[in-house]
């Protein structure tokens, strides 16, 4: 083999790893800066085999060198990393917790020696596909992020700073009269609800599909119903005040965390509806707002864990072992 066909194999094996578009350009030049050096190693001979064998050897492999040259759009975006792992983490522990809560509560579990496994297997073929579904979804944002960002910058497009201990009342108001709406009609029931709009004309099967399970509304409901509204006034509080404080932050972090807390135990617990599929929806949705409740709260108390942390200073015998000036 000559050196040049070497070459010619190793540009060739570069630009296969590029878009169409880049090839042509690309492969002629790297062909001349592959030749025009193995020529100046051998100086006055005739490139062979083992010279430009050294010289590609140098360069690196095919694929590390289309790399220099070209950098594929990434199926997540760096940006987007800590959000997907976010959602990805309450997806899978809303999938455990209603799995364990299924186990615990589906009758069949005592006498189907087969239903773990079963169970273990579509819990975990969910949330291989919720994973699935939720990377593509990632990826169609990026791509059409890269696609419509626009070609030039300016510092002139630079948001205004944000206070981040003021409240967006703005924002804040329109949720909470939208949280206190929805604790309301679970307080009453969305069968009794129903009724009370359709009047006598409602169907029977329509409010058996939404009828709270008995259990649950008679020792669970008022619970959670109470949490909730506590909830809702730690985050009116800072809405009335106009700001976020450490306290509030602190106080809604902790609300946050034992609400999440409760309603991982009412799943895990039984039904919340008679009926299903109702029952299970509404352990799903519980499942994965307890999930993204635990981490909200947990990432703000460790944040300010580390705050208190780094005001305190290092450690006495550091300060002890600092040589005086």
């Amino acid at each position: 083999m000559t050196a040049s066909e070497m070459i010619d194999r190793y540009v060739h094996a570069v630009a296969r790893r590029l878009p169409q578009a880049l090839r042509a350009d690309i492969s002629a030049e790297l062909t001349a800066l592959l030749t025009e050096e193995v020529e100046a190693r051998v100086g006055d001979a005739a490139p062979d085999e083992a010279a430009a064998r050294d010289l590609l050897a140098d360069y690196g492999p095919p694929d590390a060198m289309a790399l220099r040259y070209h950098t594929p759009a990434p199926v997540l975006d760096p940006r987007d990393t800590r959000l997907f792992g976010k959602i990805a983490m309450i997806i899978l522990g809303a999938l455990s917790i209603l799995a364990i809560g299924v186990a615990l509560s589906d009758p069949v579990a005592d006498t189907d020696p087969m239903f773990g496994s079963r169970l273990s297997d579509e819990a975990t073929k969910t949330g291989l596909q919720s994973l699935g579904l939720l990377l593509l979804v990632f990826w169609v944002v990026g791509a059409v992020r890269r696609r419509t960002q626009p070609r030039s910058w300016s510092p002139n497009d630079l948001p205004p700073a944000r206070d981040p201990d003021a409240v967006n009342r703005a924002l804040m108001v329109p949720a909470i009269a939208f949280w206190v709406a929805g604790l309301a009609m679970l307080a009453l029931g969305p069968s009794a609800l129903v009724a009370l709009v359709m009047g006598a004309d409602a169907p029977a099967p329509l409010l058996a599909a939404f009828a709270y399970d008995a259990v649950f509304a008679a020792e669970r409901a008022v619970i959670l119903w109470a949490l909730l509204a506590l909830a809702i006034l730690g985050q009116a509080w800072p809405v009335m005040t106009g700001r976020w404080t450490l306290r509030t932050r602190r106080i809604n972090a902790g609300l946050t965390l034992v609400l999440s807390v409760a309603l991982f135990q009412i799943v895990i617990a039984g039904d919340v509806f008679a009926a299903e599929p109702a029952n299970e929806i509404m352990k799903l949705a519980m499942a994965l707002s307890g999930g993204w409740g635990l981490l909200e709260a947990g990432s703000t108390l460790w944040r300010d864990w580390q705050s208190r942390a780094g005001r305190a200073g290092p450690p006495a015998a550091a300060v002890k072992a600092r040589p005086e000036v």
